[in-house]
């Protein structure tokens, strides 16, 4: 009953109007899993064939975006698993499917196909055989530009005379030659005046009567731009011909941001934003910028309580920004020896670095240096200036950008 079904259904296909559309032509290559109870010559010790390379061609017709039918061609080359008939047996066949193809506008359109067709094995010895079979199958295209497309697909195969059941995938191209009819523009249409019958001549009277008078024909306003509606209406009078207009004859704008379907390359846009002339958004840029200041008592590594407000804007700024890294650098005052020095610095630093983790931020996106007495801010030579380098400081800014809007 299915292989009736699908019979019926190419003949429905091929009976279908042919108008304008696009002719394809597909080179394929893949591999056929042959049945394992494939018997080619009706022996048991011969069952079986090995898994092949098979190349096909595709000839297709498409008369609408979805529907579509194709002729194909292949060969493959298999050998016997148990050789009586020689070691090599050639295989060929030419089939005749329907195809129906999902959001054909997209760049991944996802297709199906149901047909069938006639196959026949060829051995080294033996004679030649033949067997009809139906097949259904699918697969994606990938649309790198409106004329040429890469293909993937798999097809399953029914002999029904043998129950014969074979897998087949296949990768390769479309090719696409033609364009599908585009809808006719709207023609100008003239309204006929109303016939006016002759009276007949009156017969002969003393005085003849006046003619009754007759009504003028109306007048017909053109539509220049042939978008549908007349001049005297049309407020946008040179619209290109093909465009969709509204009932004011102007091009018509889903998203209301001043740029015609037409023309809009960004056809979704929110209300209220700033476009382009393509009718895309217009970007600002802000900049975030995040600086850290901790001090120090002499001699320690331990973080006042008055830091946490600190601490809580860097890590602030480090979770909107979740890309940023941060280093985190350390510093003494020249009390002490250098390498004490350096010491206390890399601790401070690694204090701070465990307070930010402590707030969430990932330790991969911290780095703690510490730098000794190197790089004062202040003189050490007072007390004042020795508190001030007695510090950990980090710094970072991040660029982000956001759609504009109008005021």
């Amino acid at each position: 009953m299915r292989y009736a079904l699908s019979a019926g259904l190419l003949c429905g296909l091929m009976a279908a109007p042919v108008i304008a559309g696009e002719v394809t032509i597909s080179p394929l290559l893949g591999e056929h899993d042959f049945s394992s109870s494939t018997e080619p010559y009706q022996t048991p010790a011969v069952k079986g064939l090995h898994r092949a390379r098979q190349e096909t061609l595709g000839l297709g017709y498409r008369w609408t975006p979805h529907w579509g039918l194709e002729l194909d061609f292949g060969r493959a080359t298999t050998h016997l698993k148990a050789p009586l008939y020689g070691e090599q047996l050639r295989y060929k066949h030419v089939d005749l499917n329907a195809m129906y193809r999902f959001n054909p506008d997209g760049l991944v359109q996802p297709f199906l196909l149901l047909g069938g067709g006639r196959s026949m094995y060829d051995a080294d010895q033996g004679l030649p055989f033949m067997h009809e079979y139906a097949q259904a199958g699918g697969g994606l295209m990938w649309n790198l530009t409106p004329h040429f497309a890469l293909r993937s697909e798999v097809r399953y195969l029914d002999e029904p005379s043998t129950h014969w059941r074979d897998l087949v995938g296949l990768l390769g191209a479309e090719f696409r030659i033609g364009e599908f009819a585009a809808a006719p523009a709207p023609e100008d249409t003239a309204v006929a005046a109303p016939a006016v019958e002759a009276a007949p001549a009156p017969e002969a009277v003393p005085a003849p009567e006046a003619a009754a008078p007759t009504e003028p024909a109306a007048a017909v306003v053109a539509d220049d731009d042939h978008d549908g509606v007349p001049n005297d209406q049309d407020r946008c009078p040179d619209t290109p011909a093909g465009v969709k207009v509204d009932a004011h004859g102007c091009p018509l704008d889903s998203d209301h941001d001043g740029v015609p379907d037409y023309k809009d390359q960004c056809p979704d846009t929110k209300p209220g934003a700033v476009v382009d002339a393509r009718g895309c958004y217009v970007m600002s840029t802000h900049m975030d910028k995040m600086r850290l200041d901790i001090n120090f008592e002499t001699g320690k590594a331990v973080i006042h309580g008055d830091a946490s407000a600190e601490l809580r804007k860097v890590a602030d700024f480090m979770q909107r920004n979740p890309s940023i890294r941060v280093s985190i650098d350390g510093y003494t005052d020249n009390v002490g020896s250098a390498r004490a020095n350096l010491l206390l610095s890399q601790r401070r630093a690694e204090a701070v670095r465990r307070s930010l983790m402590l707030l969430g931020i990932e330790g991969s996106r911290l780095k703690a240096v510490g730098h000794g007495e190197a790089d004062p801010v202040a003189s050490n030579a007072t007390a004042a200036g020795r508190a001030q380098n007695r510090r950990v400081e980090a710094s970072g800014y991040a660029e982000s950008s956001s759609i504009r809007m109008k005021h």
